[in-house]
Order: structure tokens, then sequence, then C-alpha cells
């Protein structure tokens, strides 16, 4: 089951940041996705971003910016 653990609007998107328990690592995993405002009216393509060995979902959602540009080309993205 996965759980919502905050939701943020953020460029006239929304930047939400879930998690989950998974049976391979043993542990509670979290991941986030920004939604543009285009997906609020249709499909939209979606970058995976995977981070460095250290990196959680929250470095690439705090520190990288890229929602200001993926609402402009309409753009989801997923961190896990």
């Amino acid at each position: 089951m996965v759980t919502t653990v905050s939701r943020n609007r953020c460029f006239g998107g929304v930047q939400g940041v879930f998690s989950h328990e998974s049976r391979e690592t043993g542990c509670v995993m979290r991941f986030g996705v920004f939604l543009p405002p285009q997906a609020d009216s249709g499909k939209v393509p979606v970058l995976y971003w995977l981070s460095g060995l250290t990196c959680s979902e929250e470095n690439f959602i705090v520190k990288a910016g890229a929602q200001r540009v993926a609402a402009e080309l309409g753009l989801a993205i997923v961190v896990p």
C-alpha cells in the first residue's frame, strides 16, 4: 500500500512524496512525484530520475529546482 507523506503545490503543479513497505529491502521506501499543471487535463511524459547511492528523494526535490522547468515543459518527474 502506498501512503502519502506530503503533497504541496509547486510551480502550478503538485510535488508529492509517498512511502511504501518494500519486501525486497525489508524497510519503508520513499519516492517523490512531481505532476505539472498539464497533468490536470491529460497524460504527460514522465522522467525517472535515479539519484546516486547516498541521495534520497528529498535531495532532488529540494536542490535540483527541476520542477520549474518540468512545469513549463509539461513533464512529470518520478524520483525514487
